[in-house]
């Protein structure tokens, strides 16, 4: 059976830990024998995948949830890397249209000059259904101050489902997207207590871990107030009310997906899930 390896540069989110860099904000990395993805590169992805050891020039994808700054910065200089030097005409980019083509209020986030570059550019709207090699992705719906935004479900032959929620606020029927995954990756913004609109808290992300019932589930993309609260202790309450594993993300956090789920950080040893969150 092979593995999945997926690195966390990044497990901050919205703008006051963008701009203080409280914790990173390059997105997620996904790299198999077939696969090296970039998804959501904010500030500092480039420069936390190469000190990370992940050359960016091996990409071969890039994919992005939506235009806010904390989820695409980054994403013309990977354009780069991926072509290496903007010498080869290499890799697929997909993105929301405003992303791709700008809208009534901005230009477009990635210029014609980088989209060019690129073998293949894949326009996203909730349900598309695309491939990169021989993973199927299916961009998932939102409900985000962003419109356009999605969030991604990823099937990897022999390896399963991988979940991606991106930025949203709970909705009605959000679960269906996500169900039969081995792994969920849940955007909880804001601790309990503290809703914003088109985030989630983890009252909120409760009511899809409870349905979906993955192996385990991931929360990250803090804001400020979250990481004063604590994730580990904010996400504490999905666990508890749903019997689901969950861990909070950590900048550098390393998880492995092969017939077991082992979570380390990036030069450390992996720990299968029960001693992981018995040890952390």
């Amino acid at each position: 059976m092979g593995e999945v390896e997926l690195v966390f540069l990044g497990t901050g989110g919205g703008r006051f830990a963008t701009i203080t860099q409280k914790r990173k904000t390059g997105g997620i990395r996904f790299l198999s024998r077939n696969l090296n993805l970039h998804l959501d590169p904010g500030p500092g992805a480039l420069i936390y995948s190469i000190n990370a050891g992940l050359n960016p020039q091996k990409i071969k994808a890039i994919l992005i949830s939506h235009r806010h700054p904390d989820h695409y910065t980054d994403a013309e200089i990977l354009v780069e890397a991926m072509t290496q030097g903007m010498l080869k005409k290499r890799g697929i980019l997909a993105a929301p249209l405003n992303i791709l083509h700008g809208n009534i209020e901005t230009g477009p986030a990635i210029s014609k000059y980088h989209q060019n570059m690129t073998e293949e550019v894949i326009p996203l709207k909730h349900g598309v259904n695309f491939k990169i090699g021989n993973v199927k992705i299916v961009s998932t719906e939102t409900r985000h101050s962003d419109p356009e935004a999605v969030g991604f479900r990823l099937e990897i032959p022999s390896i399963g489902a991988i979940g991606y929620t991106a930025d949203t606020e709970y909705f009605e029927g959000i679960e269906e997207a996500f169900k039969g995954v081995k792994l969920l990756i849940i955007a909880v913004m804001r601790p309990l207590g503290s809703p914003w609109r088109g985030h989630m808290t983890p009252k909120e992300a409760v009511k899809i871990v409870d349905v979906v019932k993955p192996e385990i589930a991931i929360a990250t993309h803090f804001g400020m107030k979250m990481l004063y609260s604590g994730p580990s202790h904010e996400v504490k309450f999905i666990e508890n009310s749903t019997g689901v594993p969950v861990v909070a993300a950590f900048d550098g956090m390393k998880i492995r997906i092969g017939e077991k789920i082992r979570i380390g950080k990036t030069g450390q040893n992996e720990q299968g899930i029960e001693d992981f969150l018995k040890n952390n």
